[in-house]
C-alpha cells in the first residue's frame, strides 16, 4: 500500500527531533504497513495542497490523506525560477519570509487584499474541488482539519428574531458596508457549499482539529506538538485516524 499525505507543518512534523519518523503520517504508514509520501511543507497553504495533490493523482496512490490548514495562508511561485513561497499572517518560519521584499508584500497582502469571508468560502470550494476530483478518479481518501477556520461560527443557522449567524460572524464581516440582504446572500452561499461537502470522508468534521490537541499536550515555541506530544497524538488522534482509515480502506 502507498499513502500520499499533504498539509502544513502539523503534517510535516515541525519541531520534532525526527519528523520523518515521529510525525503522525509516518505513524499512520507504519500502522498500515504502507509506503509513505509526505508532501506536506512548513507554511503550506490549502491552495498548495490542492495543486500538488492533483499533480500527484497520476501516480495512483492507494490512499490520499489531506490535512486542511488555515484559510489565511497563501502560496505563490516566483516568475523567474518557479520557487515556492508560502505566506502566513505572522510571516514567520516561511521560506524567504524575513527578506524585506517579502515582508512588504506580505503586509500588503494581508492589510489590503485578504478578506475573511472570501477566505473561508474559498476553503470550502477547495474541499469540494478536491473531493470531486478524487471521487471521479475512484481514489480512496481521508480528510482532517488541522484548524477549524471558525467553521462552527460560519455554520451557524440564520434564525430570527435574534440572528445566530450574524451574531456568530459579526467580527468577520464589515457591517458598516453591508446591508442585511448582502449578508443573507453570503449566508446562502456558505450553506450551499457546506451542503456539497462529503463530511463522511472527514475525521471529526466540525468536532476535531489537530490544533485542539495543543490544549492537552506540550508544544514547542512555534506551537507544534513536541516529541512526547506526537507520541500521545499517535495514541489518541493518530490512532483514531488510523482506525478510520482502516475502516475506509477495507469497508468500501
Amino acid at each position: 500500500m502507498r499513502i500520499y499525505v499533504n498539509g502544513c507543518s502539523f503534517a510535516r512534523g515541525d519541531e520534532l527531533d525526527q519528523p520523518d519518523v515521529e510525525c503522525w503520517p509516518a505513524v499512520l504508514a507504519r500502522q498500515l504497513d504502507a509506503e509513505l509520501v509526505n508532501d506536506s511543507t512548513l507554511g503550506g497553504s490549502n491552495a498548495r495542497t490542492v495543486y500538488r495533490t492533483i499533480k500527484h493523482l497520476p501516480l495512483d496512490f492507494d490512499l490520499y490523506v489531506i490535512a486542511w490548514t488555515s484559510d489565511t495562508k497563501f502560496t505563490f511561485y516566483k516568475s523567474d525560477d518557479g520557487t515556492e513561497v508560502n505566506f502566513s499572517p505572522q510571516l514567520k518560519h516561511m521560506r524567504l519570509g524575513q527578506e524585506v521584499f517579502y515582508k512588504i508584500w506580505g503586509r500588503t497582502l494581508y492589510q489590503v487584499w485578504y478578506n475573511r469571508t472570501y477566505g473561508f468560502k474559498l476553503w470550502l470550494q477547495q474541499i469540494i474541488q478536491l473531493q470531486t476530483l478524487l471521487e471521479k478518479n475512484n481514489k480512496r481518501y481521508l480528510m482532517i482539519n488541522t484548524t477549524d477556520n471558525s467553521l462552527v461560527k460560519w455554520s451557524a443557522p440564520w434564525t430570527t428574531p435574534q440572528n445566530q449567524f450574524i451574531d456568530a460572524i459579526k467580527k468577520f464581516i464589515n457591517f458598516d458596508m453591508m446591508n442585511d440582504e448582502q449578508i443573507f446572500a453570503e449566508y446562502e452561499e456558505i450553506q450551499y457549499y457546506l451542503g456539497q461537502i462529503n463530511t463522511s470522508t472527514f475525521y471529526g468534521w466540525g468536532e476535531f482539529t489537530m490544533h485542539s490537541l495543543r490544549d492537552q499536550f506540550a508544544t514547542g515555541p512555534k506551537g507544534h506538538l513536541l516529541t512526547a506530544g506526537h507520541q500521545i497524538e499517535a495514541i489518541s488522534a493518530a490512532t483514531m485516524v488510523i482506525s478510520n482509515c482502516k475502516a475506509f480502506i477495507f469497508e468500501i
